[in-house]
């Protein structure tokens, strides 16, 4: 999973602080100028914000899924199915025109996801060598409501020292996403790395440079040029020769029509 929109995941067992967490960060990010959603995994079975009887449960029971409900005050979206149906991958397109993403549990799905950054609460040592050796990724914090010593933070007399880790985090990500948005996001895998995203963190490590991306590097000798609604497409050398030797291959074939065959080929498709 990668989004660009970055996401920070708050993990720990019950009583452990986590919500607490979550107000902290999104009230001093959000003085800051930052737009934030969150997203909290409800451990209640059968849990719902709708009530039976309601006329969004008669939609639901209907059929309708998703269903959605507004008011003068906010726009509720009901998608049924739950935890069977949510994905981080999914999760941006409800959350649109936001900075970050928290969220609160869903410990099983992104403990081990690396493309999130982790805020773990604790209430013991225990919890705090369990949680280091089972999360992978950036760990942003490990807090906890009372005093376990360092590195664990406490969670109200340590708050500007997390929401600082958690700034740093994402400032982190915006960056790798820009310079993933430069990218042709091919993985063709000539420059070394075994994707673009890998490439991306490296040239933010300053371990790699835009020039050491093959695509990139010979865009311009390249003799074909694809664009779809004026986005031109990346393509590799190999690739992009075979498509102008076909289109070359096939014009020539038509009356009248003389093809030397050094010609260069500009396809555009527009929806």
């Amino acid at each position: 999973m990668y989004t660009n929109v970055p996401v920070i995941g708050v993990i720990g067992h019950k009583d452990s602080g986590k919500t607490a967490i979550i107000e902290t960060v999104v009230r001093m990010l959000t003085r800051k100028g930052y737009r934030v959603a969150t997203a909290k995994h409800v451990n209640q079975k059968s849990f719902s914000i709708d009530s039976e009887g309601k006329d969004t449960w008669r939609h639901s029971v209907a059929g309708a899924n998703p269903v959605v409900s507004v008011s003068d005050i906010e726009t509720g979206i009901l998608i049924k199915d739950g935890v069977k149906r949510f994905s981080l991958d999914e999760l941006p397109c409800f959350t649109p025109q936001v900075d970050f993403i928290m969220l609160e549990g869903f410990s099983w799905l992104i403990l081990n996801d690396e493309h999130v950054g982790k805020i773990l609460c604790v209430r013991n040592r225990e919890e705090y060598e369990g949680f280091k050796n089972k999360a992978k990724g950036e760990i942003i914090a490990f807090c906890s409501m009372r005093p376990l010593g360092k590195p664990i933070l406490r969670i109200k007399e340590d708050s500007k020292i997390l929401v600082r880790q958690a700034l740093k985090f994402l400032r982190k990500k915006q960056k790798i996403s820009k310079i993933l948005n430069i990218l042709p996001g091919l993985n063709c895998t000539k420059c070394g790395y075994s994707s673009c995203e890998e490439m991306a963190v490296a040239m933010y490590r300053k371990d790699a440079k835009l020039n050491d991306c093959v695509p990139l590097r010979l865009r311009s000798k390249l003799k074909t040029k694809i664009t779809i609604d004026d986005n031109e497409v990346p393509i590799q050398p190999f690739v992009s020769e075979i498509i102008r030797s076909s289109i070359l291959g096939m014009v020539s074939s038509l009356k009248g029509i003389s093809i030397r065959g050094n010609e260069e080929v500009h396809v555009k498709i527009s929806s």
